[in-house]
């Protein structure tokens, strides 16, 4: 009987585990909120109050130490560059800078498509 109710469960669990799971809102409220704050508070990543339309690189009181080639560039955080920057922010630094060598500490998140959309829509709405 109990052989039988732990082959159950395990079966449920590796069913769920096989499940696709959005990321739609669990990517501001998750992913972002590890290393930023929703607020104009820095944390490992600059605040995001206020993202939508800034100029890179110039959050105030963030020292962009690790990310030395945005700071100060002439790109605005628009709906296009938040789109290439939360899909791979690797790959998206070298191309918004225009520098093949430049680097960032922001892990690629590979959010794309539906959830791209609400997590940009979640960032605009931090005014």
């Amino acid at each position: 009987m109990i052989r039988k109710l732990l082959l159950m469960i395990s079966a449920v669990v590796l069913v769920f585990s096989m499940l696709p799971v959005s990321d739609a809102y669990a990517g501001p409220e998750v992913k972002c909120k590890a290393c930023h704050k929703f607020t104009e508070k820095n944390n490992v990543g600059p605040g995001l109050k206020g993202v939508f339309g800034r100029k890179a690189g110039t959050q105030p009181g963030f020292k962009y130490k690790f990310t030395k080639y945005i700071k100060g560039d002439a790109w605005t955080w628009n709906e296009e560059n938040l789109r290439a920057w939360i899909d791979n922010s690797k790959k998206a630094v070298k191309k918004l800078t225009g520098n093949k060598k430049a680097k960032t500490k922001m892990q690629p998140q590979h959010v794309t498509g539906a959830d791209a959309d609400a997590v940009i829509a979640f960032l605009k709405s931090l005014k």
